[in-house]
């Protein structure tokens, strides 16, 4: 067997013309022998694909008398792909490549034959290439090769698109005839990496003192047009000297963060799902080293590759809300995405309702444009918990102008009997829902009838609004 690497080596000084920092990106070179179709005992095709990830045959129609008659890699000068006496077309296709980050994508692939045959309609081997599932386009250059045409390379150049697929469609009907595929290789430059400029990546939430047994967390969010790779960027913090220290990369693969999108960052996400509502397992990444961050103050900095701020947080504890008594546990949530990260009126402790922390996801405490008041919406009139999927609970429905609100919600029975405190002093998000089952304290069901429901929100700006909604119990099944 001849080695493969002179052939490799010869066909790319007589075909590769691009620029130097052009690179192979992929490559079909046919090493592993026998594989693809063959005749069988009275005209049936054998067939082995086993191992093979890189293409596919498709082979409809096609007869085969006897194991002369192939369409299959062979061993020969170090691998190849054969067409020896079939009736019928077969078509070879690649995988799907992805080509979507590169640029000057160009193809390549050796077309030959041997024989005397010169039937062109029996004898050929075509070459086309399909983009993102577009129909086949013959290359540009030898798509064709009939008869008796010798060797070729076959070429298209300057591809752009999402996904590539190589189509070649190739047919033989004679016994002392070969026709030949080689070399699919395909070559391009990476594009050229937009900048990560401030602001484009913006922390957007972190949790610097968890409970017992769970890990930090920080989120951040894609404020740009651009689709950013995680393996540029780094996560860090500042000594006493305001020099950076624990510099860490998110991550070493390609994970990449499209506009507008989250994604929580954490050491361990075995310390963070358990104690949040996790709305998107995939807005995580789990960082090999994550910087230790302290309880009381600190530092979170986000770097791109060449180690210049893309956004920076410094945090205390006193950021969070006045009437909570525990810290821990809770995130800090931004605000606003327009307004200044080191504004410490753009941070707010996570709401009750959402568990205090929302990783991954939209912030409970994101500011609501074109509000000017407290919306406070109760429904339905009269509702009916037997579990029907129908009016089953009474909802408060809420939107506030600005974060720091706190909730006292009561329900009182017909005659002014207290049934129940369904919030006390709850920091609310900027939108969400309070619900009630219909049960009291204790969760025993109530009795059909009206009941009171007070709704008392304030923050520590002296703001005060308070809400009165009667309600009807009807239907719950004993």
């Amino acid at each position: 067997m001849i080695s493969n690497s002179p052939k490799i080596l010869i066909f790319f000084c007589l075909i590769l013309n691009g620029p130097l920092q052009a690179q192979e990106m992929w490559r079909e070179s046919f090493t592993v022998p026998n594989k693809g179709i063959w005749g069988g005992e009275s005209g049936t095709i054998q067939s082995d694909f086993s191992g093979i990830a890189n293409w596919a045959l498709n082979y409809d129609g096609v007869k085969l008398t006897d194991s002369g008659d192939y369409a299959k890699t062979v061993a020969t000068s170090g691998g190849r792909f054969e067409v020896v006496d079939i009736t019928g077309e077969v078509v070879w296709r690649s995988a799907k490549i992805g080509i979507a980050e590169y640029i000057k994508v160009d193809v390549k692939l050796s077309a030959s034959e041997t024989g005397s045959n010169a039937n062109i309609a029996l004898k050929y081997l075509k070459a086309f290439y399909k983009l993102d599932d577009s129909a086949e386009i013959p290359f540009e250059t030898n798509a064709e090769n009939r008869g008796n045409w010798g060797s070729a390379i076959a070429g298209q150049k300057d591809l752009v698109g999402g996904k590539l697929q190589i189509v070649v469609r190739m047919a033989n009907d004679y016994s002392a005839d070969k026709v030949i595929l080689d070399e699919v290789i395909v070559i391009a430059e990476e594009k050229p990496l937009e900048p990560i400029e401030p602001g484009d990546i913006l922390i957007s939430e972190i949790l610097f003192n968890p409970v017992a047994g769970g890990s930090d967390y920080v989120e951040i969010y894609n404020n740009s047009g651009k689709e950013i790779s995680t393996n540029r960027l780094y996560l860090a913090s500042r000594d006493s000297k305001l020099e950076l220290t624990q510099v860490y990369p998110l991550s070493t693969q390609k994970k990449m963060l499209l506009p507008e999108n989250y994604l929580a960052l954490t050491k361990d996400t075995s310390g963070v799902f358990p104690w949040f509502e996790i709305k998107c397992r995939e807005c995580f990444l789990q960082m090999e080293k994550f910087p230790l961050y302290n309880n009381d103050f600190d530092y979170v900095v986000l770097l791109d590759e060449n180690m210049q701020v893309i956004d920076e947080l410094f945090y205390t504890e006193k950021m969070h809300h006045l009437l909570l008594a525990e810290e821990k546990g809770i995130s800090l949530e931004r605000i606003s995405f327009t307004q200044n990260t080191n504004d410490i009126k753009n941070w707010h402790s996570a709401s009750t309702t959402s568990g205090y922390g929302t990783p991954g996801y939209k912030n409970s405490q994101a500011k609501i444009e074109d509000i000017q008041n407290p919306k406070i919406t109760f429904s339905p009139e009269s509702f009916s918990p037997n579990f029907d999927g129908y009016n089953d609970e009474y909802q408060i429905q809420y939107e506030l102008e600005k974060p720091g609100y706190v909730a006292n919600i009561s329900i009182f029975d017909a005659v002014g009997r207290f049934v129940m405190k369904l919030a006390s002093n709850e920091i609310l998000g900027t939108s969400g829902k309070i619900t009630w089952n219909g049960e009291d304290q204790t969760g025993k069901r109530q009795k059909l009838g009206v009941y009171v429901v007070l709704v008392d929100i304030f923050n520590t700006s002296g703001e005060d609004y308070q809400y009165k909604d009667g309600v009807v119990l009807t239907d719950v099944l004993e």
